[in-house]
């Protein structure tokens, strides 16, 4: 089946339909129809399977095994999958043709049918200079979660993002109709509607939803012509402002994948590694040379990771993969200073030193093999590293935190900048599940496992399930024990 490109805003996760998704594990892949080098990495304690280097097809599972290392590859031949060719189109990524979540939460009407583009506020008449190519993404989201604050790069320009998902997830929000207000009920904040906490506890994604989000930076000539960066023709929009048409280049994205024995889905991010430095060696120079994308060492008086409006931000990373007994800490709070918070335990530090080598040892097997597989792969994805991954064990739902492994302070310098140590900068660890929670509207109340997902902050249209119960097209999403 061929997709147009969508106009899109990512956030994603599992997929169905053009991209195949097995319950193979990356043990399990076919060998890939082009020859392909090992590269010098592959012999790593984490390594790289070389068949994810075209191979489309998404991972269904993590081994049974669920090492620390089964993890991060299951992440990276995720990363891989979306961004291979997609069907009909070479020139557009898997994950391209995936829905943007402007097309289902809408005001009016329907939402779009899958495999269509959504109607946006701007249109594309023209080709970009530069690139020659028609504007295909969309993009109007400024504010990074948790602060509502924009990114401002060393430029001066908006860091913008987007949201999309799979087709599975298309199918499931569309048939349960949750882009209605009475359908989704708590699972917008503040929304009235139906009590799914009572009527519909076990609401939730199908074992192979994806969600996808994903940060751009707007690019200058030299920066399309550096090779650096995944560059994308866009069209970008400011409030009510006119429409722009720019390149945008891929500085984040996050992979949220729901499989049959993590229903609290597993949780990653990747990052371009000209993002920032870590804040604990701000003088260490850009890994792909040039300059940091948000750090800038000639700055005096910034103050790092702090918002200040109209001004470009000064970000370094806090702690390297997610490592939350390790970087920088909320008022010096330090395992040193306070040695019996979580983070600092024996087993915990045990845990995320061990979350840490396999990270760090799958990046250095993948950008091998990118690099000695040119006519494979584009070399571009050697910039991108995973910098974080969570889940929790045994796919404990609700996420609390002494269930959680992985990367325990997990967040992505272009998409949590500003609440890498908590929202007011005072807790430690803080991951995606310390907001991913399942936190219903009251104390003591969990929202319907499906509620860990924050898409529904979106839902426009009044009304829906006007008899007090959603669609017996939703059965197959709330009849699970």
């Amino acid at each position: 089946m061929s997709h147009k490109p969508f106009s899109m805003v990512v956030m994603t996760f599992g997929a169905m339909g053009f991209m195949s998704c097995t319950t193979n594990s990356f043990l399990d892949q076919p060998a890939p129809a082009a020859r392909v080098s090992t590269g010098k990495a592959a012999a790593s304690s984490c390594a790289a399977n070389p068949a994810w280097l075209n191979s489309s097809a998404l991972p269904g599972e993590v081994p049974s095994s669920q090492t620390f290392c089964n993890f991060q590859q299951f992440m990276w031949q995720s990363m891989l999958a979306l961004v291979q060719p997609s069907k009909g189109n070479p020139d557009v990524l898997q994950f391209e043709t995936w829905m943007p979540s402007y097309g289902i939460f809408i005001k009016d009407g329907t939402p779009t049918a899958w495999g269509q583009e959504p109607p946006t506020s701007c249109t594309a008449s023209q080709k970009n200079a530069a690139t020659g190519k028609k504007p295909r993404l969309y993009t109007d989201i400024i504010k990074q979660a948790g602060v509502d604050q924009p990114l401002i790069d060393l430029k001066g320009e908006f860091v913008y993002y987007g949201m999309s998902v799979d087709q599975s997830t298309y199918t499931m929000l569309t048939d349960c109709q949750l882009y209605k207000a009475a359908c989704a009920g708590p699972l917008k904040p503040g929304n009235k509607g139906i009590d799914l906490i009572q009527k519909y506890p076990n609401l939730a994604f199908p074992d192979t939803a994806v969600e996808l989000k994903t940060s751009w930076m707007v690019l200058d000539a030299a920066g399309v012509s550096s090779g650096l960066y995944y560059v994308v023709p866009g069209l970008i929009q400011h409030k009510d402002g006119p429409c722009r048409e720019v390149n945008l280049g891929l500085t984040g994205m996050h992979i949220v994948s729901k499989t049959p024995n993590f229903p609290a889905m597993i949780w990653a991010t990747f990052e371009h590694r000209n993002n920032a430095p870590d804040c604990s060696n701000t003088s260490a120079p850009p890994p792909l040379g040039g300059t940091w994308n948000f750090y800038n060492p000639s700055c005096t008086d910034c103050t790092t990771n702090t918002f200040k409006p109209a001004t470009p931000a000064q970000v370094c990373r806090m702690h390297p993969q997610g490592d939350s007994a390790t970087g920088t800490f909320p008022d010096g709070n330090d395992c040193t200073a306070n040695p019996n918070q979580f983070a600092c335990q024996t087993k915990t530090r045990e845990m995320l030193a061990e979350s840490t080598a396999s990270i760090q040892a799958i990046n250095e097997s993948v950008q091998a093999l990118i690099r000695a597989n040119p006519t494979v792969i584009n070399k571009v994805w050697a910039n991108y590293e995973l910098v974080g991954n969570v889940w929790t064990q045994g796919g404990t739902v609700p996420p609390y935190l002494q269930a959680q492994s992985g990367s325990l302070s997990a967040s992505n310098t272009s998409m949590e900048t500003f609440v890498q140590n908590g929202v007011a900068a005072v807790s430690n660890p803080y991951s995606c599940f310390s907001c991913h929670n399942m936190q219903g509207p009251t104390a003591g109340q969990n929202l319907p496992p499906v509620g860990l997902s924050h898409l529904f902050q979106q839902v426009q249209m009044a009304g829906g399930c006007e008899n007090d119960a959603l669609p017996t097209t939703c059965n197959p999403y709330f009849n699970n024990p």
